[in-house]
């Protein structure tokens, strides 16, 4: 298998960047606040009052029927100790990162993108309750952003996308491992970069760097979440451009999650519904 053209390592395709993708500065602050012991959730309403726009759209998110709230919440502070930290975390990290890639493309579709990403969010959130692997808010930020590297190679090199699409297409491979013949990196090791420089703790930009290979990194249980969220997906032929493989699941995933096959059962049971919630959210986010 062979392309026209030079293979770009990772170092050039964060070289080529003009401006790297930034969040609100108030998501920033409310990321860090996730991570200090000594915060509390006035310290969280009181920086997200200070973008009107954002705290309504968030009110929005955790009023709606997938957060389950048994009556509406009209502040962020009530919110967020209802909901807790990581959750409020990953509400605001929806609608920056929705914001923040809008980009058109004609090899890729960014409205299947969107949906494969709110519904990874949601299956990440619900695998790592039943497996009980950490936070849910934490599994909902991974499942949202492990596919963020994909939206930096479509804006940043195009030209290269367009084959990693083509080369997927012609060989039934999947966007990672067709990635890896057009250049010399991948989505995984930009998702991850990105990651890092949102500065969002390392064990998320650990599992999003590995996602797709559990022999590596140090959190295994989470990549395993993350492969396990994308086989569902395959199987409901929930996909992103460039992923043409058929769906499989490698036997040691269960071994990291520590589920027995019944669950996989009861797991498949709940992705319709999964994909209505995500659908929901993310035209909360959006809107």
């Amino acid at each position: 298998m062979t392309v026209a053209f030079t293979k770009a390592s990772f170092q050039e395709i964060v070289e080529r960047i003009h401006t790297i993708p930034s969040l609100p500065e108030v998501v920033t602050q409310v990321c860090r606040l996730v991570n200090d012991p000594d915060s509390n959730a006035s310290d969280v309403s009181s920086i997200m009052i200070k973008d009107a726009a954002m705290a309504a759209k968030m009110l929005r998110m955790v009023n709606s029927v997938y957060y389950g709230l048994k009556e509406p919440v009209t502040d962020i502070e009530k919110a967020t100790l209802l909901l807790g930290f990581k959750t409020i975390r990953s509400v605001a990290l929806s609608i920056s990162v929705i914001n923040a890639f809008q980009q058109q493309n004609a090899c890729f579709n960014m409205k299947a993108f969107w949906a494969h990403s709110a519904v990874s969010a949601c299956l990440c959130k619900m695998i790592a309750e039943k497996a009980r692997l950490c936070d849910p808010g934490v599994a909902y930020t991974i499942g949202l952003l492990k596919d963020i590297g994909k939206l930096v190679l479509v804006e940043n090199a195009t030209e290269e996308t367009r084959a990693i699409v083509a080369v997927a297409r012609e060989f039934k491979l999947s966007f990672n491992d067709a990635s890896r013949h057009v250049l010399d990196t991948d989505d995984a090791e930009i998702s991850g970069w990105l990651a890092q420089h949102w500065e969002l703790e390392p064990m998320v930009v650990e599992t999003l760097r590995w996602q797709y290979d559990i022999k590596k990194g140090v959190q295994m249980p989470l990549v395993a979440m993350c492969l396990f969220s994308e086989y569902l997906c395959a199987l409901k032929k929930i996909r992103v451009s460039g992923n043409c493989d058929e769906a499989a699941l490698d036997p040691v995933v269960w071994q990291h999650l520590g589920l027995d096959k019944n669950s996989l059962v009861e797991l498949l049971t709940r992705v319709n519904d999964e994909v209505d919630n995500a659908r929901q959210l993310m035209s909360l986010a959006a809107g």
